[in-house]
């Protein structure tokens, strides 16, 4: 990369741009400039996203690295961390890789990465990057949470369930029975990682709930639809996240409900609280529940 005239719109090696006579270290450590890793910066006009700090990550890594698991979704237009979770990365045992503060390494000894180029690194293939997310468990990542993972990447149409069920059957990698379970939980109807994590913990738990359920009422008409429902017991359960108590959605929320609740419908309503600190509790309230719907 030259300097010359440069904007600095893209992350650079700030010893390459004290080296050219770009900038200074003082220019470095001004508002000017925000440091993204060691030795990395951007100009501090640039929007930092997870996508520019896997760039600004790139740079640092050895050539045969492989940008994968969430990184490399968000690469594909798939953004399922934040902007500050670590930058993932795959690489044979073999290859030295100088450790830093907001990347992940993980290495193998199992063969072929599958990958294509990309900037100074390479990228993994959709396949290979949702299996670094299903059985990575360094990053403390709950079952519940990476099926919601692979939820959003299959209806983003990222992955296509049978390719990856094909491509999973002869790995035997550390957390492979993990990557399998989730497999088998995944279910692209889900709308939200929230309320794909819900129905896990429920259906772990005994309880299976179908998702994105329909409403009409007894003249056909549409009356809703629901998060998740146990239509024979005619339970609702229902994830409202932090935008639910924006602007006038608790009103439409209420007023879907109450149009449901007429036909006989009961509900339970999960904060985040709720299925973040107390996801077995959840689960104990939806049990007691149906046994209610049940005898009723």
């Amino acid at each position: 990369m030259s300097f010359a005239n440069a904007e600095f719109s893209q992350p650079f090696l700030g010893s390459h741009a004290i080296a050219e006579g770009a900038v200074t270290k003082t220019d470095l450590r001004s508002p000017l400039f925000t440091r993204l890793f060691r030795n990395v910066y951007v100009a501090s006009t640039v929007p930092v996203t997870h996508v520019l700090r896997c760039r600004a990550a790139a740079l640092l890594a050895p050539s045969r690295a492989v940008l994968t698991g969430c990184s490399a979704a968000a690469i594909r237009g798939v953004e399922l961390v934040g902007t500050h979770d670590p930058v993932e990365f795959v690489l044979p045992e073999s290859v030295l890789f100088d450790m830093q503060d907001g990347v992940h390494v993980r290495r193998t000894s199992r063969g072929r990465i599958d990958s294509e180029p990309w900037q100074e690194v390479r990228l993994a293939s959709s396949p290979r990057f949702v299996l670094d997310i299903l059985t990575n468990t360094k990053l403390h990542r709950s079952l519940p949470r990476v099926v919601g993972y692979l939820d959003a990447l299959l209806r983003a149409g990222e992955v296509d369930a049978p390719v990856l069920k094909d491509y999973l059957k002869n790995r035997r990698d550390n957390g492979i029975v993990r990557a399998k379970r989730a497999l088998q939980l995944a279910d692209p109807r889900s709308e939200s990682i929230p309320e794909s994590e819900l129905r896990v913990w429920l259906t772990v738990a005994g309880l299976v709930p179908d998702p994105q359920v329909q409403v009409f009422d007894e003249q056909g008409m549409f009356a809703g639809r629901l998060d998740l429902a146990f239509s024979e017991q005619k339970l609702a359960v229902e994830y409202d996240g932090d935008w639910h108590r924006d602007g006038d959605q608790p009103r439409r929320d209420e007023a879907r409900r109450a149009a449901i609740r007429a036909l006989g419908w009961d509900f339970v309503i999960v904060t985040k609280a709720e299925l973040y600190e107390k996801p077995k509790a959840v689960v104990a309230s939806v049990r007691a529940a149906l046994s209610r719907e049940s005898a009723a």
